[in-house]
């Protein structure tokens, strides 16, 4: 038998397939083999996500139930169980715990390891991907697509186009032409209006952004943020894996549409991030010590800054004064920005006498709101910032 060659780079990406309606499944087992999706009843309730069955379809999340509902007649809407996914994500963190020394959670449902220096006692990546999958559907009764590519960006494209259930190897020097046949949307930072965009030029596959032919109007389209985005489009990526540790931090980040330079727009952007991560943490009775800014340019540069509170908090309004300063210390102006994220760190036990009876009140119910009906229905002001 051939030794297996090792890689010089080698990272893991796992993404739990429709975890919200799988986790439903799993704890019920009456709805085995039917149609779910999450969500809230007609005529004002959306869908949050959809089993795979159900998006055959054409269930999607942030779809109208009603319309959902007449899609698919035999739909079975559940509520969403916000405790029960916490639950499932710390079950998955402490399996991981056993197999990789640090994890980078990009969401509540997606991670990525940096196998490079494990590849000794894993030098089959097939047999170590299959080995996480077991092992997470032990744990959890979920099902979960892993792909091992020399990058997150391969990565994450290879899961996304092997879902689900799937598992999938991309070889170092194959990145190119795995890349090459894949619908240009499926590179991410392409959201739907940049692959209209392209479709309309005849831009229909990764591959296709190395075509001479396209060169005028995707030069037009992104300037002399092309080079980086055909860089990417070979497999050239070398953003590392951030880890974090366990119980210690949550965050948000999300990748534009379009790269912008609109620093109200960045700070919008954080706000939300603030509101939904705050609502979490204090449905976990917890409260954060630290928060960390990331900022990815036009050209894939990763930067970060971190600060520290001078006392553990769980509400938006004295957080966002600090939070705000360190986005904009942080912002170049001019320079355009594809991804923006917001973690908060360092977390311990909220204090009963965080704020007054008062305010607890009226936070308490808030979040009663919030858990019925999204987190963009209601904000708190008012609150001292310090």
């Amino acid at each position: 038998m051939n030794e297996l060659k090792k890689w010089a780079r080698q990272i893991l990406f796992g993404d739990i397939d429709a975890m919200y309606a799988s986790s439903a499944i799993a704890v019920n087992p009456e709805l085995m083999g039917k149609l779910v999706a999450v969500g809230l009843p007609p005529p004002r309730g959306i869908i949050t996500a959809a089993s795979y069955p159900a998006r055959q379809y054409g269930v999607t999340a942030a779809m109208p139930t009603a319309r959902a509902l007449r899609l698919c007649p035999d739909l079975i809407v559940v509520p969403p169980d916000h405790d029960l996914y916490r639950r499932m994500h710390l079950r998955m963190r402490e399996t991981l715990q056993r197999f990789f020394p640090a994890v980078e959670w990009s969401s509540i449902d997606e991670f990525y390891a940096d196998t490079t220096d494990l590849q000794t006692r894993y030098p089959d990546p097939t047999a170590m991907g299959r080995t996480i999958k077991e092992a997470l559907f032990e744990a959890t009764g979920l099902r979960c697509t892993v792909a091992v590519a020399t990058g997150k960006t391969v990565a994450k494209v290879a899961a996304d186009c092997h879902k689900p259930d799937g598992l999938a190897v991309i070889e170092p020097g194959t990145e190119a032409g795995f890349l090459a046949t894949q619908p240009v949307k499926a590179l991410p930072g392409i959201g739907p209006k940049t692959a209209a965009i392209l479709a309309r030029a005849g831009v229909r596959s990764i591959g296709d952004l190395h075509d001479p032919r396209f060169e005028p109007d995707l030069r037009r389209l992104w300037g002399h943020r092309l080079r980086a985005i055909q860089a990417l489009a070979q497999g050239y990526d070398t953003e590392p894996v951030v880890p974090d540790r366990p119980h210690k931090s949550i965050g948000h980040e999300t990748t534009f549409d379009q790269d912008t330079a609109d620093s109200a727009l960045l700070e919008k952007t954080v706000h939300e991030f603030l509101g939904r991560l705050t609502h979490e943490l204090r449905m976990d009775g917890l409260a954060a010590g630290s928060f960390r800014i990331k900022l990815k340019d036009w050209r894939f540069r990763v930067t970060t800054r971190q600060r520290h509170f001078s006392k553990p908090l769980n509400h938006d309004s004295p957080m966002w004064q600090e939070i705000r300063a360190a986005l904009n210390s942080l912002v170049r102006p001019g320079t355009p920005y594809r991804l923006v994220g917001l973690t908060l760190g360092d977390l311990v036990p909220a204090s009963p006498t965080l704020f007054d009876q008062r305010t607890d009140q009226a936070i308490a119910a808030m979040d009663t709101l919030i858990e019925r009906h999204g987190s963009g229905v209601i904000r708190l002001g008012g609150l001292p910032s310090e």
